[in-house]
Parts: structure tokens; sequence; C-alpha cells
């Protein structure tokens, strides 16, 4: 079998890679004898400084060159993205399978991969994983991971993960936590499903490998109006949302006491949903899991006060249209009122309703430029739109409906910038216009 390793996409002039004479095409098949299928393992492994690279050249010969680096410094090259490993569940609530026709491209890969878990805080499911897996990422410290689980129990967890055989996650867990990986884990929760007293089994039973297990986000089933028939789910409600948090309170009180955070985190979408005031930050403890949309909201109104009573100029003139998702619309539309009212602007916020993925999907995040459209037919946008950043991928700057903020601006005929990352960028944009 030929031995695969990463390709050399560019080679920094002047770099210890130039001086080897490596040049794009070349590919490192191993590093002081270690195999480097990846950037990761080719990162982790240069870090020893002595280096013996086994190299295949673009013409096809396999040479051997060495190179001592000094302390911080790299090889000065790029490799080539590796290949994502996909999923081999069937998850019962699987999000990509609810696609509508036209999303984008690279939501469409169901993605397992432990590589993106720690680079960018994407779940894994951990049932692809084989042991020499596990020792790699325990081995070059590949932490933190972010685990979805759903449940503890094993049969259930087997058919919430469309499995024909139960996992051994308990297994897999404790390998990870011994090595000293640090795991976050998610629970999508699905009425009269994984709720109630399995929900409470599987929370208590995630504490139990604590601190190795740092935190459990649970999060509300999302059902859009394509793929599986919505009729063989439970749809979330707001009285549902008010009896989880009412169900979560006691626990997160007594971990709060046992180790001083809050360890199961709830999703802003119960609270919202449910009428019920957010908590407050220091609840979220550390943030851990605000991709996953806890703390999200907390956080923005915390760091938009902070940015109010920093800021001192005037923006009378500032005349515009914010857009945003139905759940965020009443958080940010009361901000954008005391900004107004602050700084003489004419700022408006537009809500967004899902018609691309169904009206059940509220977060800004999963909005299509269509919607974007839709909310600002018939209205006057003034100067300019923004959108929210989440909703652009990061990786081709495209909406779910592939759709971007350029084709937007062209049918509007108004500039649009998405933005709301980061609150210093949102007010930067805003005092910059």
């Amino acid at each position: 079998m030929t031995k695969a390793g990463v390709r050399i996409t560019e080679v920094e002039r002047g770099s210890p890679a130039h001086r080897l004479g490596l040049r794009p095409g070349d590919e490192i098949l191993a590093v002081n004898g270690r195999p480097v299928p990846d950037e990761l393992a080719l990162r982790f492994y240069s870090a020893e400084g002595r280096l013996r690279l086994e190299v295949r050249r673009v013409e096809g010969a396999d040479v051997v060159v060495e190179v001592e680096l000094r302390e911080g410094r790299n090889l000065g090259l790029r490799v080539a993205d590796f290949k994502t490993r996909t999923c081999s569940n069937a998850c019962m609530f699987c999000f990509i399978d609810q696609l509508p026709p036209g999303a984008r491209d690279t939501l469409k890969v169901k993605d397992d991969d432990y590589r993106l878990s720690f680079l960018h805080g994407n779940y894994i499911t951990l049932t692809n994983l084989a042991d020499r897996e596990l020792d790699r990422i325990v081995e070059q410290r590949l932490s933190p991971l972010y685990i979805s689980v759903h449940a503890t129990d094993p049969d259930l967890r087997t058919r919430v993960l469309g499995r024909r055989k139960v996992d051994d996650l308990d297994r897999k867990m404790r390998r990870l936590i011994e090595g000293g990986i640090e795991l976050h884990t998610q629970v999508v929760l699905m009425p009269g499903i994984n709720d109630g007293d399995n929900l409470e089994k599987t929370v208590n039973e995630l504490f139990g490998y604590y601190p190795g297990v740092s935190s459990v986000a649970i999060v509300p089933l999302g059902l859009s109006e394509h793929g599986r028939p919505r009729e063989v789910y439970t749809p979330v409600t707001a009285s549902y949302c008010r009896g989880v948090v009412a169900q979560a309170a006691p626990w997160q009180e007594r971990f709060r006491r046992e180790v001083g955070k809050t360890f199961a985190y709830l999703a802003d979408e119960f609270y919202i949903q449910g009428g019920l005031p957010l908590p407050d930050t220091a609840q979220y403890d550390d943030l851990a899991q605000i991709e996953d949309g806890i703390g999200m909201v907390r956080k923005f109104l915390g760091e938009f006060d902070a940015e109010m009573r920093r800021r001192r100029k005037s923006r009378g003139r500032l005349r515009g249209t914010l857009v945003t998702g139905v759940l965020f619309h009443p958080f940010l539309d009361e901000c954008i009122g005391r900004f107004n009212e602050r700084f003489g602007s004419r700022l408006s916020v537009r809500m967004a309703l899902n018609g691309f993925m169904g009206k059940d999907i509220t977060v800004a995040g999963l909005l299509g430029g269509r919607d974007i459209l839709a909310s600002l037919d018939g209205a006057d946008p003034g100067g300019f739109v923004i959108i929210p950043n989440e909703a652009v991928s990061r990786a081709d700057g495209v909406l779910v409906d592939n759709l971007t903020a350029t084709d937007i601006s062209q049918r509007i005929g108004r500039p649009v910038h998405p933005s709301g990352r980061t609150m210093k960028d949102f007010f930067e944009l805003l005092f910059g216009m």
C-alpha cells in the first residue's frame, strides 16, 4: 500500500522548507519515522525541533531531508486540507436530512471528525473512532473535544443514533479522560424520547465523569419543514421549555454547590421561547458552549452595554437597517432602541422569518438570503443593511441558500455588511459608517 502524507500547497520564501528545496506538490510522508496523515500531526511532530522528513517529490521520487528548527520556528509551508471523515450513524433528528433543496454544499457534509472537533468545536459521537485514533488524540493532546451523547443509557443512545448495536461510549470517554483530554458534551433534547427521567439520568451520569467531562449542553430539537415527516416528533413548545428549565434548576444549583460551576447548561431558546429571564452571566461560567447557542444572548447584552458606556461620539445622521431572526429580534430591537436614543441615529431592526428552512427555525444563523430579502420587502432600509455574521459561512461567504451578502446588496441597491460576531467589530462598523 502506498504511504499517504500531506501535500504541500505553498512554501514561504526564505523559510526552512524553502532552504530544504521543498516545493508545492511535494508530499511529506513522515516526520522522525512517524506518519503525518494531516496538518495536525505535522504540526505536533515538528515541535520536536530536530526533524527527519520523508518526502515524496512531485515527480514521484522518495527522499529524506533533515533540518533543525530553532525554538518557536516552523517549517514555513502550507499543506492541503485533510479529507473530512463522515458519519456512519443515522440519528433520529439529523439536521442534514432536513435540509431543503438548494442548501449550500458545506452544510451537507455529515462530519464526525475528531480533528474538526478539536479545531472548530464540531460535535462528534465517538462511534466512528478506532482505538488507534483514541491513542493519537491522547498522544497529540487534541483537547478539548466536543461529544454528542444525547443519552447515556446504552439502548436509548443506540436508538437515538440510529445504530444497530450498542457502542462503547463509556470506555472511550474514560480512555480520553485518563489521557488528559477535556470533554464537552451535548444532549439534543427530543420531547418524549430522551427527556424527563432519561435526561436526569444522562446529566447525572455525565457529572460522574467530572472534571474530565467539563460541561453538558442541552439544546432543543430543531425541525425544519423538509426531510422526514414532522408528525413522528413532538414539537418543542413554550410550556415544554418552561418545564425543562424548572427540571434543570435544582441540578444546576447542586452542581454549583459541589464544584462551583453550573455544569449542565440550557440553550438560550429554552428561556426565550419559554418567556423566562435569561440566567446571569456568571451562571455560564467560561461560556465553553457558546457556539451551541448557550449564553450567546447574555454575552451580547453584556458587551453591548459595555460598548454603550465607552462610546461618546454622536451618530445623528446614521440611518440603516439591521436584520435578525425571530429568537433574537426582541433583544436586538431593545438594544438598538437605546442606541438611537443615546446617539440620535435612526436605525431599525427587521425580523426575518425563516421561509427557506421552515417557520420553526428561529435562530439567526440559519437565515437564508431570501429570508433577509423578504424581511426588507417594501421597506426603506436606509443607507445600509447589517445581517447576522453567524448566518454567513466563514469558509465561502454564502448563506444557507447559497446567496451572498453581495447578492443581497445588488438586489436592494444598498451596502450589506455581515456583522455581530464581536461587539467591538459591530460598534466599529456602526461608527465607521
